[in-house]
C-alpha cells in the first residue's frame, strides 16, 4: 500500500502524489472518479478510450459499428416524430 498525506488548497484542491500518479498512470487532462464512502474518500481513474480498447479485442467492430448505426437510425426517427 502506498500512502501520502497532502494538503486541501483554498479551492479544495488536492494534488496526487507523483508515485501514486505513476502507478496509476494518471496524467494531466486524465478524468478520476471521487467517491465518498461513509467518512472516507476514494479517488479511481477513469479509464481512457485508448486504455478500453485493448480489452475489446474479441469484438467485432464491423458488427458493433452496425449496431449503432442502426440504434441511432431508430433513436434519430423517434426524436423526430416526437418533437416535430
Amino acid at each position: 500500500m502506498i500512502m501520502s498525506i497532502v494538503r486541501v488548497t483554498r479551492n479544495r484542491q488536492i494534488t496526487i502524489p507523483s508515485k501514486i500518479a505513476k502507478k496509476l498512470k494518471i496524467k494531466e487532462g486524465d478524468y478520476v472518479k471521487v467517491i465518498l464512502r461513509g467518512n472516507e474518500l476514494i479517488i479511481q481513474k477513469i479509464k481512457t478510450l485508448d486504455e478500453l480498447a485493448g480489452s475489446w479485442n474479441h469484438v467485432d467492430t464491423d458488427k458493433l459499428t452496425k449496431a449503432i448505426e442502426e440504434r441511432w437510425k431508430r433513436w434519430n426517427s423517434a426524436r423526430h416524430k416526437c418533437c416535430h
